[in-house]
């Protein structure tokens, strides 16, 4: 008997994988899609989706996930942490990671401050 599992938000925009994915000899086409499903799902809460979730997803083995998640992970195109000892959270790495949160509003204060000092008379030279 099979049960409906819940589907993870997801930011679905279609089918597309960036070229250094597709073209990468590195990455069997099991992990690229596997990737890319991460990717889609990997939101501000990173991607929470469980190995049984990906099996009937690509109607494969929950071991054969596995597997390809930690290929992924060694290969560095995503990272895997455990938060309170059985949530798992995958986030695409490298160039393919998504700025979260406090990282944008880091990132924008940064340009903000950068823009000021440029425009009150350059940067100061420190010693």
């Amino acid at each position: 008997m099979m049960v409906d599992m819940e589907k993870p938000s997801r930011d679905f925009k279609g089918i597309w994988i960036p070229k250094e994915i597709w073209e990468s000899e590195n990455l069997s086409i099991m992990e690229k899609v596997l990737f890319v499903e991460i990717h889609s799902l990997d939101n501000e809460r990173g991607c929470y989706a469980s190995n049984r979730y990906f099996a009937e997803f690509f109607h494969v083995s929950e071991r054969q996930i596995q597997t390809h998640i930690a290929n992924l992970k060694v290969k560095g195109f995503v990272t895997v942490t455990i938060k309170d000892r059985y949530d798992r959270v995958i986030r695409a790495a490298g160039k393919h990671a998504r700025v979260h949160g406090e990282q944008l509003k880091q990132l924008r204060q940064d340009q903000a401050g950068l823009v000021h000092r440029f425009r009150v008379g350059g940067m100061k030279k420190t010693s």
